[in-house]
């Protein structure tokens, strides 16, 4: 094996999994995210684990109730025959997960992205209720965001007070100054997008409720199958926290020309599932406003210990900045939340 995992050895990986599953090894060879294991239950993926049991834990414990209430198109984590999530090799951590042939969603047309919303909703309504199971660590991210946009507005200005006595900008910067105001405004609307349209009503509503979420439900995470159904990954980050969230997440990833047209398609179909009201349209737009790719360079650069150099960091802002401009067409979509 070559890449990350060429401490373990093709025959040791095998063995490991045929000795821990139960299951028999015919084939594999190395993924973009892992390594692909043929078996005679399937194709699985072999991999890493970048969180700790008990978190790999709650994620597994989410799998299950999903697919017990009829989720089914969706990447579980296997449990070995002693019932643990992990297993050890060479000093680090594995997990083994489900795995299905298919094509990333690009979501580029109307059809693609009504597809994916219609997934994201049947996810959610799947998720309602869910209790993970005892030993589990929860991710919870009820309640959170209203305070987090208005500190990281907050810090925005602080950074921008910070540079007025400096004698020479860097490229950084100056790239930074330019856009520090606009995206200060972007921040602080978000946190009045929520104060004002009852975010806390929504998190106690979900809360009441159990709401699960994926967190990163984007295209990335997303596989059209050979039924041209859609197939859900890497829920490993998933958490309590409310829908909107994850709406979101999925009008970002639309990576269409006509974003206004397949953001609509997507609303309308999410909406056929569950319901969405003016409240909930206006959250959604509120955490589509955050200026967030442009906030984690800037607090990289400016808050906590670089882990890039400033090119690096510099060609990072300059993509955020895209980013956010790309934005721009979901956002004038959901302002005229009538048009849905």
């Amino acid at each position: 094996m070559s890449g990350a995992y060429t401490r373990i050895k093709r025959h040791e990986i095998k063995d490991l999994i045929e000795a821990e599953y139960g299951i028999k090894v015919i084939n594999m060879h190395e993924g973009e995210k892992g390594i692909l294991i043929y078996t005679e239950d399937g194709i699985k993926m072999f991999k890493k684990a970048k969180r700790d049991e008990a978190k790999i834990q709650f994620a597994a414990s989410a799998y299950e109730y999903l697919s017990d209430r009829g989720f089914n198109n969706i990447s579980k984590i296997n449990k070995t025959l002693s019932g643990t999530y992990i297993i050890s090799c060479n000093g680090s951590k594995y997990l083994l997960q489900d795995f299905v042939r298919g094509r990333f969603m690009e979501i580029n047309t109307a059809a693609d992205a009504a597809k994916a919303a219609q997934a994201l909703a049947l996810l959610h309504k799947a998720g309602e209720g869910f209790v993970p199971s005892q030993g589990s660590h929860a991710r919870v991210d009820w309640g959170k965001w209203m305070d987090k946009f208005k500190a990281n507005a907050m810090n925005i200005k602080r950074y921008s007070r910070n540079l007025q006595d400096k004698k020479e900008l860097t490229r950084f910067d100056k790239l930074y100054v330019k856009y520090a105001e606009e995206y200060y405004q972007k921040m602080f609307n978000a946190y009045l997008i929520l104060r004002n349209f009852g975010y806390i009503q929504r998190v106690q509503e979900s809360m009441k409720n159990n709401q699960l979420t994926h967190k990163e439900f984007r295209r990335h995470s997303l596989y059209m199958n050979d039924r041209d159904e859609v197939f859900v990954s890497n829920m490993e980050n998933c958490a309590y926290d409310i829908r909107e969230s994850d709406i979101a997440t999925l009008l970002e990833s639309i990576s269409g020309k006509n974003k206004a047209e397949l953001a609509v398609a997507a609303l309308k179909a999410y909406s056929a599932i569950i319901k969405l009201d003016r409240r909930s349209i206006k959250l959604i737009q509120g955490f589509m406003l955050e200026p967030k790719r442009f906030y984690k360079v800037i607090e990289r650069y400016y808050g906590r210990k670089k882990n890039f150099t400033e090119t690096e960091l510099l060609s990072k802002l300059e993509r955020a900045i895209k980013k956010e401009l790309r934005k721009t067409a979901v956002l004038e979509v959901l302002e005229d939340y009538r048009t849905l």
